[in-house]
C-alpha cells in the first residue's frame, strides 16, 4: 500500500478532511451579461447516423455498495425483495432509466473475479475479500459473500431487459476458467457446464453475447497488467477458445486514450484488429483524488467541460483506429464513463444539476459521432459515483439519472443535420480536461424510421440566464402541438437527497406554437425535450 493511500485512510477519511457533501447555500454569484440569441437548423432530410442503443448502457460492480447492498440486499426486512435479494425499489428506477445494456461483474473487480465461487446454493457460497478493492478500506472495498452471482445477475438482466455485458477474468484465471463460464452462461444441458446451471434452478441458455477480455489492462493499478503486444496475443487466445464454443459471441478488447498510453491502442490493433469486436475506453473526468468541488459558477463549468474532454477522447481515439485499420472501423465501446473528483464518492456524496448538464452534454456528444461509438456505460449505477442511492428504507435518483431518462426514453434512433450557433465561454484548463470553448447551447435531433416524429434535445448550459433560440426546420412539416419535458432545479447547484427527492425533476409540458421557424427561450440551467410530430 502506498504511503498516499495509508495517509488517505488514516487521516483524511477519518478525520472527514476534503469533503465531498458540501450542503451548505452559495452566496448570490453575478448572473453576467446575457448571451446573445442563439438559433438551431434542422434538415430533417439529412439523416447522419443510426444511434445504436448500447450506449445507454451501465454498469454494476463490488465496489462500495453497488451490489451488496445496493442492488442485493437480501437481509434488508425494511423493503421489499424480489428472487430473495434483488430490492424491489431500486429494480423499479433501473426500469423508469431504460438500460439497453449492462456490464459486470467489473471493472477492476473483474479481474480478480472467481466466478465458479459465485454459482451453486447461496449458502454454501464462500465469504472473501474483496481482492481488488480492499486497499482503500472496508467502506470501498468491503468483503462480499458471492451471493449475487452469475445467476442472480441474469434474474437482474431479465427483469430489467437489458441486454448482458460480461468482463472475463484475464488478470488471474485462465481460458479455460472462460471457456467454462461461457458453457455455464451459454450451453445446453448436454454440456459438463450447461448441467450444472440446469442443476442450480435455469435450464434454459442464457445466450450471452457480448463479453469483454480483461480491463484497463494497461495499467499498473490492475492484475494481470502487461504490455500492448502481450495483451493483444492473449486477447486472441482467450477470444478464439471462446468463440469456438459460439462464434457469433462479440469481444470488447482494452482499449486507452492519450492520458495513458498514445501507443497502446495502434500496438493492439496490429496484432487483434480484425478479430476486436469493440475497443473500451474509459474517462473520468476531472481525474482527481481529493478536491471537494464548491456549488459555485466556476466548478460549474469546470465539470460542463468534461463533456466537450470526453469528445476529444473520442475524437482521437478514432483516428488512432483509423491510422491502423483504415476504412475498416472497430467500433468504440466508451464503458466507462462519469464524474469522479473525490474518492469518498465511491461511498457518499451528491450530484447536483450541474452534473446532470454533463450529462446531458455527452449524449449530444455521442448522438454526433454514433458512427464510432457504439456502446457507453454510465459507471456505476447504485451508490457508487451513482444514478442511483439507497439507504435501508429508502431510494432516490440524482440528477444525472434524469438527464440519462431524457435520452435513453425519448430520442429517437437517427441523428439528423442539425447546426446549432451560440454564443460561447472559454473555461480553462481544470483536472484532466483542456481549455475548453462551452457554447451555451447543444442540441440533439433525432427522428424514428418511419419519419413522422423529430425529437429535440436542447441544453442551455448558462448557469443563470435564459437563451432565446430560434429554430428552423426544413424538410419536415409539423403540427403545431409539441410535448415537451424538461429537465431543471431551482438553481444551477440544485440536487436531490432522500428528504428532497424532486428538487431536480423532470417537468412534462405542452407547447403549442411549433412550425417550420418557430421561437422558444430554453431556461437557464436545463435540459428540454421537444417531441414534435409530422403534419398533414
Amino acid at each position: 500500500m502506498g504511503g498516499g493511500i495509508l495517509l488517505i485512510r488514516l487521516l483524511v477519511m477519518p478525520l472527514g478532511l476534503f469533503k465531498v457533501y458540501k450542503d451548505k447555500p452559495i452566496e448570490e454569484e453575478d448572473a453576467g451579461p446575457p448571451p446573445s440569441p442563439a438559433e438551431i437548423i434542422i434538415d430533417a432530410k439529412e439523416i447522419q447516423e443510426e444511434i445504436d442503443p448500447f450506449i445507454y448502457g451501465n454498469f454494476i460492480e463490488v465496489l462500495g455498495g453497488c451490489v451488496y447492498p445496493g442492488i442485493w440486499d437480501e437481509y434488508n426486512e425494511n423493503v421489499p425483495l424480489v428472487h430473495g435479494g434483488i430490492r424491489q425499489d431500486v429494480l423499479d428506477e433501473i426500469r423508469d432509466l431504460k438500460v439497453t445494456i449492462l456490464r459486470w461483474p467489473g471493472g477492476c473487480f473483474a479481474d480478480v473475479y472467481e466466478w465458479e465461487n459465485g454459482i451453486g446454493p447461496r449458502e454454501l457460497r464462500k465469504v472473501q475479500p474483496n481482492k481488488h478493492w480492499h486497499w482503500l478500506g472496508p467502506r470501498i472495498g468491503p468483503d462480499h459473500d458471492n451471493h449475487f452471482g452469475s445467476d442472480e445477475f441474469m434474474l437482474l438482466i431479465d427483469e430489467i431487459g437489458a441486454e448482458p455485458y460480461i468482463n472475463i477474468n484475464m488478470g488471474s484465471d485462465s481460458i479455460e476458467s472462460a471457456v467454462n463460464w461461457l458453457n455455464y452462461m451459454n450451453g445446453d444441458e448436454i454440456t459438463e457446464y450447461g448441467a450444472l446451471r440446469a442443476n442450480n434452478g435455469h435450464p434454459k441458455p442464457y445466450n450471452v453475447k457480448i463479453w469483454g477480455i480483461g480491463n484497463e489492462m494497461n495499467l499498473p493499478s490492475e492484475k494481470g497488467c502487461t504490455s500492448a503486444e502481450k495483451y493483444a496475443e492473449k486477447y486472441l487466445q482467450f477470444t478464439r477458445a471462446m468463440r469456438s464454443v459460439d462464434p457469433s459471441l462479440k469481444f470488447v478488447a482494452v482499449g486507452t486514450d492519450f492520458e495513458h498510453d498514445t501507443e497502446w491502442n495502434g500496438k493492439v490493433l496490429k496484432i487483434a484488429g480484425d478479430e476486436i469486436d469493440y475497443l473500451s475506453l474509459h474517462v473520468y473526468i476531472p481525474g482527481l483524488l481529493l478536491a471537494t468541488l464548491s456549488n459555485n459558477v466556476k466548478d460549474f463549468y469546470n465539470i460542463i467541460a468534461g463533456a466537450f474532454e470526453n469528445e476529444r477522447r473520442i475524437q482521437w481515439m478514432a483516428e488512432s483506429i483509423e491510422q491502423v485499420m483504415g476504412d475498416k472501423k472497430v467500433p468504440i465501446a466508451f464503458d466507462e464513463f462519469g464524474i469522479i473528483w473525490n474518492l469518498r464518492q465511491h461511498y457518499q456524496g451528491y450530484y447536483t444539476l450541474r452534473d446532470g448538464l454533463f450529462t446531458a452534454s455527452f449524449f449530444e456528444m455521442l448522438h454526433r459521432h454514433a458512427d464510432i461509438v457504439k456502446m457507453a456505460v454510465w459507471a456505476q449505477l447504485v451508490n457508487v459515483v451513482p444514478m442511483i442511492r439507497t439507504s435501508p428504507t429508502d431510494v432516490y435518483h440524482n440528477p444525472v439519472f434524469l438527464a440519462t431518462k431524457l435520452f435513453s426514453n425519448y430520442a429517437e434512433r437517427f441523428s439528423v443535420s442539425t447546426k446549432v450557433t451560440s454564443d460561447v465561454r472559454k473555461n480553462p484548463k481544470y483536472g484532466n480536461i483542456q481549455e475548453t470553448e462551452i457554447p451555451y447551447l447543444g442540441a440533439s435531433v433525432t427522428m424514428n424510421e418511419e419519419k413522422d416524429k423529430l425529437v429535440i434535445i436542447g441544453i442551455n448550459r448558462h448557469h443563470a440566464h435564459n437563451l432565446p433560440t430560434k429554430i428552423t426546420i426544413n424538410n419536415f412539416t409539423p403540427k403545431s402541438i409539441a410535448k415537451v419535458y424538461e429537465l431543471n432545479g431551482p438553481s444551477h447547484s440544485a440536487y436531490n437527497y432522500f428528504d428532497k427527492k424532486d428538487e431536480v425533476k423532470i417537468v412534462e409540458k405542452e407547447f403549442k406554437s411549433v412550425s417550420d421557424e418557430f421561437s422558444y427561450e430554453f431556461p437557464a440551467h436545463s435540459v428540454t425535450v421537444f417531441i414534435i410530430t409530422k403534419g398533414g
